[in-house]
């Protein structure tokens, strides 16, 4: 889909951070964090709205990739836990999973000290997320 911003990643339009890539998803570094560094976005290649409308081969794509940028993520952030969810605000036209660093603390207290470091990330400049995204991509 053309005006799909996922879409024209995995057709090489435009650039990312990649942190994961097999034949059918892709894991970027999310350049607009709300729930602090190192946040990922994981893809598949099939455009749909929902993850759930992709078939169950397709979800188990999905999902080994999240399970990979998990595994990078707790690695180079020494996290405690490791979050995710599935997103269809942001980018409501193609499904994703969102991976982040977590403290354990109930989705409340998650979501306002989210905005807390969505503040702290507001002066990270991009050489410092080219290195981030360098270190998951590399743990």
């Amino acid at each position: 889909m053309e005006d799909c911003i996922f879409c024209r990643m995995f057709s090489g339009e435009i650039e990312f951070r990649k942190v994961y890539e097999d034949s059918n998803v892709l894991g970027v570094l999310d350049i607009q964090p709300r729930f602090g560094r190192g946040q990922c976005l994981v893809i598949h290649r099939r455009h749909v709205p929902q993850f759930y409308e992709l078939d169950d081969e397709e979800t188990a794509e999905l999902f080994r990739g999240v399970g990979a940028v998990a595994r990078k993520l707790s690695k180079v952030f020494d996290s405690p836990l490791i979050s995710l969810f599935a997103r269809g605000i942001s980018v409501p036209i193609h499904a994703h999973i969102v991976v982040f660093p977590s403290t354990g603390e109930g989705p409340l207290e998650k979501v306002m000290s989210g905005f807390a470091a969505l503040e702290q990330m507001r002066g990270i400049t991009p050489d410092q997320l080219d290195d981030m995204a360098k270190s998951v991509r590399e743990a």
